[in-house]
């Protein structure tokens, strides 16, 4: 199989931490630490609808809502919402486009309205390193 012809599915991680958007974000935060990952996708009514990452937690909890007590804050108040997702059809260029052309390092795998896996800028760094240096090369002059 040429590099070119993988698809999201090929690369993606198949486990996917969710919580609910009224989950307070030091839960979540604890969650990640449990579990070694850098994100958790947000659902409501167990449809996912936005994505929490440590760099949220960490940039908007400090930033922008110092005046609040962290156990208050709840993950739809600092999710990044509409939630971009690929399915598991996707070509890993393709994906690799969505990430740099939007400025994220995660996308959420829909299959059939359901969250299937996740794939990230490590996922395809590892598979496709080529893809990713659209990532981090600076745009033309």
């Amino acid at each position: 199989m040429a590099m070119e012809m993988l698809e999201v599915g090929d690369i993606m991680t198949p486990k996917v931490i969710t919580a609910e958007e009224d989950t307070p974000v030091t839960q979540i935060s604890k969650d990640m630490e449990l579990s070694g990952v850098g994100s958790v996708v947000i659902t409501r009514d167990g449809k996912p609808v936005g994505i929490i990452t440590d760099r949220d937690i960490a940039l908007k909890l400090t930033m922008k809502m110092k005046d609040r007590i962290p156990r208050e804050v709840r993950a739809k108040e600092i999710m990044s919402s509409p939630l971009i997702t690929v399915e598991p059809t996707t070509s890993v260029e393709k994906a690799c486009e969505i990430l740099a052309e939007k400025g994220i390092r995660r996308l959420p795998v829909i299959d059939d309205d359901k969250l299937v896996g996740i794939v990230s800028v490590r996922n395809i760094l590892t598979r496709n390193p080529a893809c990713v240096t659209k990532f981090y090369s600076p745009p033309p002059e």
